[in-house]
């Protein structure tokens, strides 16, 4: 009886949580949230090694395995079941080794998850509630057949940030992620390393070539979502692609000038300048004292929103559905309205920040105590802009694009060094003149440049007009020692390709 008595109270106690949904009062969109998942392997990485440690070939699947959740804009499914926290808690123990799962594989993985800060605070009542939280995708429902905005979500796990990729689905985005995996099996989620970091940037790159396949996914139309560390993976996919177009960073550590920061910066991709989108930073006070500001400076062609939640009561998860779930469960006590506020914020400025610069939608206008918006500068031509210029539309027309945005800007649009090698790269594919009328247009811009006139001087060599040559190789000779910020190896460089010229031109 007295048993009886207890399952009764449990269904009393969970039953109408069930009605409780991971997007609290967010507003639904004019689609309903599909969602499904693709078991993929990057087999130009191994996971695990060829063998054992007593030399014996190891069986099975070896490539990194990368697990890509897709929540997608789908056509109503009224009869269908909606996926719950607890469905979506269940798909962590499959994020590293994929098939069957076991009941003891889930419960070793809900333990781990459940041993992070906040979480390990809970009770067993407060996880049995959180596992009846109502989410709104259809797992497998049909997709609406339009092409969608892509957002590549930072990586990590779906029971971790489940409400926001929803909400944005049901508004018309196809958003794509994978978990957080250490470089190779056995070693952290975060490592914290260069290693660990150039593996993230490619698992997003895998992610992003895998949803091509998803025939709704507008892949010339992305917008990046990081929270936590992902904040610098997705900044690093704006710094990458130029199909993306706007970057969100949730309580992210984007702009911490810490170790892995400085590994960040020995990567070949990492350029402040070629960040040209827009960006919309979001996060706590206890974050916004750990940012470095001059990096959020340094990104001068970015049009920059840094909006700062000064309550003192918010977690790191707050910034994800998982926080927003302990309150949910009745974890969070007196703190519980703050927690709701905020994550309600969070999600409804990220999707008009998102509808604004990937759907053309009404303009965003940041609200909140504390936000400060930095406009973006006009950027000048990147490299990769004039290289295609030149290889798409011709020369000449990439020469008078210069000119023009040089006449308006008054300072030359695109760095010396791309002139340059513009120059020689027509010089060595047989087009002389070309090559010669580049490097021409560098000595016009940068006329104290001694390499700018040693590297014309070779494109007259390359027309047969010794004469001017030689008195750009002798102009260039006089300006060398006049620019004494170079560096020493590169000014060796500069002299020995002079000095060879000299002696080929009959002036030694």
């Amino acid at each position: 009886m007295r048993k009886l008595a207890l399952l009764l109270l449990l269904v009393l106690f969970v039953t109408p949580l069930q009605a409780q949904s991971l997007w609290g009062d967010l507003q639904p969109g004019p689609y309903a949230p599909g969602f499904t998942q693709w078991d993929r392997y990057d087999h130009s990485r191994p996971y695990r090694t060829a063998k054992t440690l007593d030399g014996k070939p190891r069986t099975g699947e070896r490539g990194r395995p990368i697990r890509i959740s897709i929540w997608y804009p789908a056509q109503p499914a009224p009869d269908a079941r909606t996926l719950t926290f607890g469905d979506y808690l269940d798909m962590l123990a499959g994020e590293a080794r994929f098939g069957l799962v076991t009941d003891e594989q889930k419960r070793r993985a809900e333990e781990t998850l459940f041993a992070f800060p906040l979480l390990n605070t809970l009770t067993p009542e407060h996880r049995v509630k959180m596992r009846t939280l109502q989410a709104h995708a259809v797992r497998d429902a049909k997709a609406v057949n339009e092409k969608f905005p892509v957002i590549l979500y930072s990586l990590g796990s779906a029971v971790l940030a489940n409400g926001t990729p929803e909400y944005l689905a049901s508004h018309g985005y196809v958003v794509v992620q994978s978990p957080r995996l250490g470089a190779y099996a056995g070693l952290p989620q975060d490592n914290r390393d260069v290693l660990d970091l150039e593996t993230k940037l490619r698992d997003m790159d895998f992610v992003l070539n895998a949803i091509r396949e998803w025939r709704q996914a507008d892949v010339s139309n992305i917008g990046t979502i990081g929270f936590s560390a992902g904040g610098r993976w997705a900044l690093a996919a704006a710094m990458k692609n130029a199909d993306v177009k706007a970057v969100v960073s949730l309580d992210s550590v984007m702009l911490f000038p810490d170790a892995v920061n400085a590994a960040w910066r020995t990567l070949p991709h990492f350029n402040l300048d070629a960040v040209r989108v827009r960006i919309l930073h979001l996060t706590r006070t206890e974050f916004a004292k750990q940012d470095d500001l001059a990096m959020w400076n340094a990104m001068r062609y970015a049009d920059r929103t840094y909006v700062e939640h000064t309550e003192p009561s918010l977690h790191h998860w707050d910034y994800q559905s998982l926080g927003y779930a302990t309150a949910l469960a009745g974890a969070r006590g007196e703190h519980a309205d703050e927690v709701s506020a905020v994550y309600h914020d969070v999600n409804r400025q990220t999707l008009a920040f998102l509808d604004a610069h990937l759907k053309n939608g009404k303009p965003y206008k940041a609200t909140g105590l504390k936000v400060t918006h930095t406009a973006a500068l006009r950027a000048p031509i990147t490299a990769a802009e004039f290289m295609n210029a030149i290889d798409e539309e011709g020369t000449r027309s990439a020469i008078d694009a210069y000119r023009k945005q040089w006449k308006e800007r008054g300072t030359p649009p695109v760095a010396e060094a791309t002139l340059n090698t513009a120059g020689y790269v027509l010089l060595f594919s047989g087009r002389a003149q070309e090559g010669l009328d580049m490097l021409a247009l560098n000595t016009e811009a940068f006329p104290n440049s001694a390499n700018a006139h040693d590297s014309l001087a070779d494109a007259y060599v390359a027309v047969g007009n010794r004469a001017k040559a030689l008195e750009l190789t002798k102009k260039a000779a006089e300006l060398l020692p006049k620019e004494t910020d170079m560096p020493s190896e590169r000014r060796a460089a500069i002299q020995a390709s002079i000095d060879a010229k000299l002696a080929q031109l009959g002036a030694r």
